[in-house]
This record gives structure tokens, C-alpha cells and sequence, in this order.
């Protein structure tokens, strides 16, 4: 059978990493989420593995890193960092079934039959920082502070990897999902189910 991807773009305390990283468990696939990094590092391209971090799912300015290299700074910019997790997520989509989180997976996948990309989101803004404020032990006032410094980083950097897409838009992704209505558990069901209905239709091509 041919291998069967899932994106999944997220809101900060909606679910989405659990989510995934449930739904591969389910299914005996594999999830990858910072082990992006590694593999781009493995790609031996010349780059620090801290490198990568830095520029991990953050936009950055390269004409600001262009004018630090002329001074003496690191050569490495964004689109370096997107060029090498285009490959490595590219190789994924064509041979191996799994959940990728982020990176602009999406995107870098649309042209792909076999994958199924999903955002998870949520209205519920209390549902968001009640879970991360249990699971990271936070108050409300340093959730809702890094919610909002999490999500603005997120959609800068897909924004500015797809000049014409707004970050969780139903034009990127194939179902958005709001994880509050139908609760965690729910939600995994749910893309639970969805993955396999997309393994019956590609088997029945």
C-alpha cells in the first residue's frame, strides 16, 4: 500500500502535538516533530545542529543576517533552514507513512495524493490555557503570554514562506478542526478516522 502522510499546523494550547503524536501511536506510524531537526541536520550541510534550532518554525530576516555576515556573523538564513526542511520532508511524503508536524509541511507537500493536511484549532480560549497552564505549570497571565508569542512566531513564519496564505486558513489544509468541540480524545478519533477513510481510496484507485 502506498505510504499516507499527515500535516497537522496548530494553535498553541490547542492539542495538536498530543494529538499527532496519539493519532501516529494509533496508527503505527511514526511522528516527527523535532526529529525534523535532526534529520536536516543529517543531511551534513555544512550547519550546527543549534543553528537549526535557532531557526526552528521562527521567521527571520536574512537581509539582517546578510549585513551580520559581512561583519564577521553566521552565514545561515531562513530559506537555508526552509531549503533543507523542504528535502527532508519531501523525502517523507514520498516514502514513508507518518504525522509531520509544522515546518510549512503542508505546503511543501500540497502537490503530494497521499497526504491529508489538517490545523487544529480553537475558539475556546479558556480550553488552550487551562492546558497549558496544567501541562507546563503556568499561570494564566504567562499561558496567555506565551500563546501569544508562540502563535505570532508561527504565523510569520508560514506567512512569510506563502506570500498568498494566511497561517490556519481552510485554503492551506484539507480540515481545520477545533479540538475544544469534540474534546482531545475526540479529535484523535476523528483524524484517526480520516486517515484511514484516505488509505481505503487511495487502495481502491
Amino acid at each position: 500500500m502506498k505510504n499516507i502522510v499527515l500535516t497537522i499546523g496548530r494553535e498553541y494550547g490547542s492539542g495538536g502535538k498530543y494529538i499527532g503524536e496519539e493519532v501516529a501511536k494509533r496508527l503505527n506510524i511514526s511522528f516527527y516533530d523535532k526529529e525534523l531537526i535532526q534529520k536536516a541536520y543529517d543531511l551534513k550541510y555544512n550547519v550546527t545542529y543549534s543553528n537549526l534550532q535557532d531557526y526552528d518554525e521562527k521567521y527571520r530576516n536574512d537581509t539582517l543576517k546578510s549585513f551580520n555576515y559581512i561583519n564577521g556573523g553566521n552565514t545561515f538564513t531562513s530559506s537555508q533552514y526552509q531549503w533543507m526542511m523542504d528535502k527532508v520532508i519531501k523525502d517523507l511524503g514520498q516514502y514513508e507513512s507518518c504525522v509531520i508536524l509544522g515546518r510549512n509541511s503542508n505546503n511543501i507537500l500540497k502537490d503530494y495524493e497521499n497526504v491529508i493536511h489538517i490545523f487544529i484549532y480553537s475558539n475556546d480560549l479558556e480550553f488552550k490555557l487551562e492546558r497549558k497552564m496544567k501541562r507546563e505549570n503556568l499561570t494564566r497571565e504567562e499561558a496567555l503570554k506565551k500563546m501569544r508569542q508562540v502563535d505570532k512566531n508561527r504565523k510569520r513564519y508560514y506567512e512569510a514562506n506563502n506570500e498568498n496564505l494566511k497561517w490556519g486558513s481552510r485554503l492551506g489544509y484539507d480540515y481545520l478542526i477545533d479540538s475544544s468541540i469534540l474534546g482531545i480524545e475526540g479529535t484523535i478519533d476523528l483524524i484517526v478516522k480520516i486517515y484511514q477513510a484516505k488509505a481505503e481510496q487511495l487502495q481502491s484507485k
